[in-house]
């Protein structure tokens, strides 16, 4: 048990690398049965369904504290990147982590905050959807601009290539009425924003497959 402690303190750590250890606990339940065990005695999960007293009043159901289960609802949820909930799980266990074990040195690493911040703010909004993010795209790119330049060049060196790669040209980008949905070809590759129409509460995004000619829909409403 003293391995899997290290194991997981050298994650916490950042000594590990993220995906390798989401692996790991995917695949050896001896890990995920050793967090278990250091939960804090009465600790309480807290969990989606939802009581309605008689007084229309509502409280948020708890219970005993399960890794598991916490974990397993990260990755269930609908339209969330994997580096939201690759961080969000990191979040979950560095804090499980320092809960056992007070006393304790460990120094949480923050390369997925950090990661996941400079994305936000270099990002144009238009262009950061889940699947983009999902397919590596953006973190790939952030790796060809080391945090030892100065944040502001950074960001538009950044900002700059991403747009190339996705074909943007001054205005001429998608005015989305709900979050991007900025799609990939079926390949996986960039595609190009053509155009957009609106009919009543509904809007029509084209966007060209580079590689085929193929015209790709995506549709969204009030």
């Amino acid at each position: 048990m003293e391995e899997i402690k290290k194991y997981v303190i050298d994650y916490v750590e950042g000594k590990i690398e993220s995906k390798a250890f989401l692996e790991s606990l995917h695949n050896d339940s001896q890990i995920m049965e050793w967090l278990q065990s250091i939960v804090p005695k009465d600790k309480l999960g807290y969990y989606d369904d939802i009581v309605t007293r008689e007084d229309g009043t509502w409280y948020q159901k708890t219970g005993p504290y399960c890794i598991k289960d916490v974990i397993n609802s990260i990755w269930n949820r609908r339209g969330i990147s994997f580096l939201e909930n690759e961080m969000e799980t990191f979040s979950v266990i560095s804090r499980l982590m320092k809960e056992a074990f007070p006393d304790e040195e460990m120094q949480v690493d923050s390369t997925l905050e950090d990661k996941f911040r400079f994305i936000l703010i270099a990002c144009p909004e238009y262009l950061y959807s889940a699947e983009i993010e999902n397919a590596g795209i953006l973190e790939s790119l952030i790796e060809e601009f080391p945090e030892s330049m100065p944040k502001t060049k950074r960001i538009k060196a950044f900002r700059d290539k991403l747009k190339a790669m996705f074909y943007v040209e001054g205005q001429k980008y998608p005015r989305w009425i709900q979050e991007s949905e900025w799609p990939l070809s079926k390949t996986g590759k960039p595609t190009k924003f053509l155009r957009q129409k609106s009919k009543g509460e509904v809007s029509f995004y084209y966007f060209l497959d580079v590689d085929t000619g193929e015209e790709i829909e995506i549709m969204q409403a009030y």
